[in-house]
C-alpha cells in the first residue's frame, strides 16, 4: 500500500466548542437532561455537590467526548486497506443504504445515531468517525507504513505481521538506576520530615509562590521541587520517576557523568517550571509543591530520543506533536477536575500546570543539549555509540 505524505491529523467534525458539549443526538440529550437534573437535585437537597458525583459527571462527559465525531484524509488506497480490515475484523458492518459502517452485536439503545464510520470519497477520501475509533485507524495506517503491508490472518486475528526479530534489549545495570532513587528518596524524606515536624503548615512552607518570595524565603525555590502535598502526589510522581529515570539515565553517557546530566536536567527544568509559574503568579499567595516541573523536563527529553537509536527527533516530527497533545489533554482533564474539587470543598489548591508546562518546554527544546556528542563513550546498557548524533 502506498504511503501518504500527509500527516493522518485527526480533526473535529463540527468544532471544539461543540465538542465541549459532547451531545450529538437527541437520543443522547434526554439521558444528559435527566442526569443535569438529578445533579441539580441532590444539590439542592444535599447544599453540595459530592465529590464523588462530580467524578462521576466528569467520567460522563469524557466518555461522551472521546466518541465525539472526527475526520480524517487518507488516500483512496488507505482507505481500500481500512475498509478492508474493518470487512476482516468483524465488529463493523457495512449498510446496503447508505454504504455506512456500524458496530454490531449493540442492543439499540446502545446505538447512538452518529456512531459510524464512513469513507467520503474525492481526490482523497474523508473518513468519519468516533474519535476513538478513529485513533485506531489511524494507528493501523502508522503500522502499515512502519512494517510495510500487513496480511489478513483469520477471523480472530484479522490482520498480522512478521518484523525481523529485535536483538533483546540488556537489561539496565543498577548504575543506571542510581540517580532516580536518589531523587526519589529525597521526595520521600522530604515528605517524612514536612509530615512529623510541621504538618501541614509545614509543609506549606516549603511551597513556592511570589508571596514567599516577598518574605525572603528564597529556599523555597529549592525545596518546592522535593515536598509533595499528600501521599497519593508523592505516589504519582514517584512511579513517573521509576518509569522513565533509569531508560533517560542509560542515554545520558558513561557513569558518573549520565547521573550529572541527570540530576541537571532535573533542577533545570524545575526552575524552568517555577519560572513560569510565577510569571503567571506575579502576586500569587497559593504555593506550589512537587516534583513535576522537573519530572516533565525528563518526559520532554525522553521524547525526542528515540529507544531504536535513532537521532534526536525534531521538535515538529510527528512523534513529539502527537505526545505533546496527548500530554496537553491529559494536564486540561486533570486541572479541571481537581479546580472543581477544589472549588466543592472551599479550598484553594488544583494542578499547576504552568510549572508542567515550563519543565517539558525546557526538557524538549533545551535537553538535547545534555545528551553526549557522538562518539562519546557509552555504557553498555545505553545505545551504541553509533547511533548517536550530536544534539541540535
Amino acid at each position: 500500500m502506498a504511503a501518504q505524505d500527509n500527516e493522518l491529523s485527526i480533526r473535529s467534525r463540527y468544532g471544539l466548542l461543540r465538542d465541549l458539549v459532547p451531545i450529538y443526538s437527541l437520543y443522547q440529550l434526554l439521558p444528559n437532561l435527566i442526569a443535569v437534573g438529578l445533579f441539580l437535585w441532590l444539590n439542592d437537597r444535599l447544599g453540595h455537590f459530592p465529590p464523588i458525583l462530580i467524578l462521576l459527571l466528569m467520567l460522563g462527559w469524557v466518555f461522551q467526548f472521546v466518541l465525539r465525531p472526527s475526520l480524517m484524509i487518507v488516500s483512496t488506497d488507505q482507505a481500500a486497506w481500512l475498509e478492508a480490515v474493518l470487512e476482516a475484523q468483524g465488529f463493523f458492518v457495512k449498510s446496503e443504504t447508505d454504504a455506512r459502517w456500524r458496530i454490531v452485536g449493540k442492543e439499540w439503545w446502545q446505538r447512538w445515531p452518529h456512531q459510524f464510520i464512513e469513507f467520503v470519497p474525492g481526490d482523497t477520501v474523508t473518513v468519519i468517525a468516533p474519535g476513538e475509533v478513529m485513533e485506531a485507524l489511524r494507528g493501523s495506517l502508522e503500522l502499515v507504513e512502519e512494517h510495510g503491508e500487513l496480511l489478513f490472518a483469520s477471523d480472530a486475528q484479522p490482520f498480522a505481521f512478521e518484523p525481523p526479530e529485535p536483538e533483546p534489549e540488556p537489561e539496565l545495570s543498577w548504575q543506571m538506576k542510581v540517580p532516580a532513587v536518589v531523587l526519589g528518596a529525597g521526595c520521600v524524606v522530604s515528605m517524612v520530615w514536612t509530615t512529623f515536624t510541621g504538618g501541614r503548615e509545614g509543609l506549606l512552607r516549603w511551597g513556592l509562590s511570589a508571596k514567599a518570595l516577598s518574605e525572603g524565603r528564597f529556599e523555597t525555590i529549592f525545596l518546592h521541587m522535593f515536598a509533595h502535598g499528600s501521599a497519593m502526589h508523592l505516589m504519582m510522581n514517584m512511579t513517573a520517576l521509576a518509569a522513565i529515570g533509569p531508560m533517560l539515565t542509560s542515554r545520558l553517557g558513561p557513569v558518573p557523568i549520565n547521573g550529572l546530566r541527570f540530576g541537571l536536567l532535573f533542577f533545570l527544568s524545575a526552575l524552568a517550571g517555577a519560572t513560569t509559574f510565577l510569571a503567571l503568579h506575579p502576586f500569587g499567595a497559593v504555593p506550589m509543591l512537587g516534583a513535576s516541573g522537573g519530572l516533565y523536563g525528563l518526559i520532554g527529553l525522553m521524547i525526542r530520543t528515540p529507544s531504536d537509536g535513532g537521532g534526536v527527533l525534531a521538535v515538529r516530527s510527528k512523534r513529539v506533536k502527537r505526545i505533546a497533545l496527548d500530554l496537553i489533554k491529559q494536564n486540561a482533564f486533570l486541572f479541571l477536575m481537581l479546580a472543581l474539587m477544589a472549588w466543592e470543598s472551599g479550598t484553594a489548591g488544583g494542578l499547576a500546570w504552568e510549572a508542567h508546562l515550563g519543565g517539558f518546554l525546557f526538557g524538549l527544546c533545551i535537553g538535547p543539549k545534555l545528551l553526549p556528542r557522538a562518539g562519546a563513550t557509552m555504557p553498555d546498557e545505553a545505545l551504541p555509540p553509533e547511533t548517536f548524533v550530536p544534539a541540535r
